[in-house]
């Protein structure tokens, strides 16, 4: 490799670098727990109920808007294997969902694209496409098409009205995901508007300040 080109790829380990270290800020360790908490709390709720969604991510995507993508990342991962610990370990076959979730999530907010509600608009199509696209190879190569969650309802009833498995559970996908990743960044996004501006770590100051 030339010196050119080992100049660039050192450049790019220390942007990766210091874009990692600007989400940990002590601010966002104490987030963090919260975080996991309010997905723990949801996906509670949503399997308590039987509800056809999981409203697991909504701490994640918090921490994307405020903190930044690795630390909603982690959050994401976390918060999977606590779920998976208390009772649910289907949860962790899962956690790449959760963690594509916290990095999109944490780039679109540090794009602009969390700036206003108007703009949630698009990460709410966008969490819903990366959720569908991660999830559903999952739900048919690992389980068969059937799961703990209420999107298997949605998967059954496809499937007898004679479409294929793999399609049903796409198509189940894409709309308990619509739902359930849309109101999540929605959510998340008015979570994050109410904490007070001291409470802020970086990103969440240059968004919402």
């Amino acid at each position: 490799m030339s010196s050119t080109g080992t100049a660039s790829g050192e450049s790019r380990i220390d942007q990766l670098r210091e874009s990692i270290e600007t989400d940990f800020t002590t601010t966002t360790w104490v987030l963090i727990p919260l975080g996991i908490g309010i997905n723990a709390i949801g996906g509670f709720i949503a399997s308590t109920l039987k509800l056809p969604l999981f409203l697991d991510n909504i701490g994640t995507m918090l921490l994307g808007i405020l903190a930044g993508p690795w630390a909603a990342a982690l959050t994401g991962g976390l918060a999977n294997i606590v779920q998976a610990m208390l009772g649910n370990p289907v949860q962790l076959a899962f956690m790449p969902v959760p963690v594509a979730i916290g990095l999109v999530t944490g780039f679109l907010a540090r794009s602009g694209w969390f700036d206003n509600v108007k703009k949630v608009v698009v990460p709410a199509i966008v969490l819903t496409l990366v959720a569908t696209i991660i999830a559903t190879p999952i739900v048919v190569l690992v389980f068969g098409g059937v799961t703990s969650s209420g999107t298997s309802l949605v998967t059954a009833t496809l499937v007898a009205s004679g479409r294929s498995l793999v399609e049903s559970a796409a198509t189940a996908q894409i709309l308990v995901e619509l739902v359930d990743k849309g109101g999540s960044a929605f959510v998340a996004f008015f979570i994050a508007k109410s904490v007070p501006s001291r409470y802020l770590p970086p990103q969440g100051q240059d968004i919402f300040s």
